[in-house]
């Protein structure tokens, strides 16, 4: 295919228009299927995008077309039109063809074809473990190995951006691929409610045999984001008696949620009980050697040039979303391409992220995270800058004091100060929360939900 002159300028109307694109798709279908669309080429008036397999291609042409044309249009108006092309499909028919050539015909295979098709990208081989993440990589990799047999179901639990949909599409990968006669269904708890609603409203009995056909003849179910059923009374009913016809045949469920059990509430008790029998497992935050790791991974897969020490300052920047992480990542690699540069330097990747830099400077102070920090947990700014020392408001001080070091760059003295305290008690706070988070997850969603509320997240 030959190439376009303005390639460079074709990366940065796709970038313009993705962000035009997450306003109108959920957050999930947005990075599985949108963000990770290569741009090609342009043809005439059309822009031409590439995916990594046949299957997806059928997906976003299905679902989402229409949607890219209208988010491109509007960053370039001459653009009317996308074809989704897949990677090296020239090369792959060619290989498949001299293989129909050299090998006899073999007996074919009665295959059940999922009901989702799952990015290729997504895989345990491209998943990046570390000690945060270590032991529900390992749940998961079993349950794919074994739907059905142990951990059932298997709950994933953890913050925004750390890689739980990832873990998802990776069983359904591995299963379609290793154990192609099981039926493996995919549905985020939105998707699962809506048809539930459009069967209901169709007032047929055969619309609502068949909505709970598909669910319930599941070999494995998998149900991404099931925080979202809190309040809802009939989806709750639903998903309790599908559950409990998976379960009691043996069927393999995993389900993904950005909180633990304990904290999903209002929530049926027989619900939660059940989402309890088998195994709780939380992604948790990365450690930096992970996040270097995961950032090293990312710029090998896509081929960025990328000079190391770019790689550890954006890590060291972004500790809690690794998709923020790899977003920041891919935004300097395109703004090096748009100067014409090689490779990314330090000089260009701080250029390329200096609005995310001036928004954490400008616009977070002390005063501001004390005042958040107040808010979160109900207090009075008056009693965490004073000396009370009851339980509730010394934790509350020692959050405070953990923020504003954490991102902040001022000196431990400067801290304590703030607080009538010297420097040591700032060096005992950060290092009590640090220890405190690594054990208590509910401490470690707080502290993310307050950075991202500082950040206007």
């Amino acid at each position: 295919m030959k190439a376009y002159d303005g390639e460079l300028n074709l990366n940065k109307i796709w970038q313009d228009a993705l962000e035009e694109i997450s306003k109108s798709v959920s957050m999930i279908s947005f990075d599985v299927w949108i963000k990770t669309l290569d741009v090609v080429d342009l043809k005439d008036n059309t822009l031409v995008l590439s995916t990594s397999s046949n299957s997806g291609k059928q997906t976003i042409l299905k679902n989402y077309k229409d949607l890219i044309v209208a988010g491109i249009n509007k960053v370039h108006s001459a653009i009317s039109d996308v074809e989704i092309v897949v990677e090296n499909e020239e090369d792959q028919e060619k290989e498949e063809d001299a293989a129909n050539v050299q090998k006899p015909e073999r007996k074919k295979v009665t295959k059940v074809v999922s009901s989702f098709p799952f990015n290729p990208k997504y895989t345990f081989d491209t998943f990046v473990v570390g000690p945060s993440n270590q032991f529900v990589t390992a749940a998961a990799k079993s349950v794919a190995e074994n739907p059905g047999a142990s951990f059932n179901p298997l709950f994933i639990y953890g913050g925004v951006g750390l890689g739980k949909t990832h873990l998802l599409h990776a069983i359904g990968n591995y299963i379609t691929e290793n154990k192609p006669k099981l039926n493996v269904v995919y549905v985020t708890i939105e998707k699962f409610m809506n048809e539930l609603i459009e069967s209901i409203q169709n007032n047929k009995r055969g619309a609502n045999i068949d909505f709970r056909s598909k669910y319930r003849s599941a070999d494995v179910l998998i149900v991404d984001d099931i925080q979202f059923i809190i309040g809802k009374n009939a989806v709750q009913e639903e998903f309790f008696h599908t559950f409990n016809e998976l379960h009691e045949s043996g069927k393999q469920i995993v389900i993904s949620s950005d909180r633990p059990i304990s904290e999903m509430n209002p929530l049926e008790e027989r619900i939660r009980s059940r989402l309890g029998w088998g195994l709780p497992a939380d992604i948790g935050y990365p450690e930096l050697e992970t996040r270097i790791a995961i950032l090293n991974k990312k710029a090998y897969i896509e081929r960025y040039n990328v000079a190391r020490d770019v790689i550890n300052y954006i890590a060291e920047s972004v500790t809690t979303n690794v998709r923020d992480m790899e977003g920041y990542l891919t935004r300097a690699v395109y703004y090096a391409k748009m100067l014409g540069k090689d490779i990314v330097t330090m000089d260009v990747a701080k250029e390329a992220l200096k609005d995310i830099a001036e928004q954490s400077e400008d616009n977070i102070d002390a005063g501001r995270i004390i005042e958040c920090v107040c808010k979160f947990y109900n207090l009075k700014k008056e009693e965490i800058l004073a000396r009370k020392r009851t339980k509730e408001i010394a934790e509350a001080r020692q959050v405070a004091m953990y923020l504003i070091s954490e991102m902040l760059s001022m000196p431990l003295k400067a801290v304590g100060n703030i607080f009538g305290k010297d420097h040591t008690t700032v060096i005992y706070a950060k290092t009590q929360i640090t220890e405190e988070m690594k054990k208590n997850k509910k401490l470690a969603v707080e502290i993310n939900d307050m950075k991202q509320m500082l950040k206007g997240n």
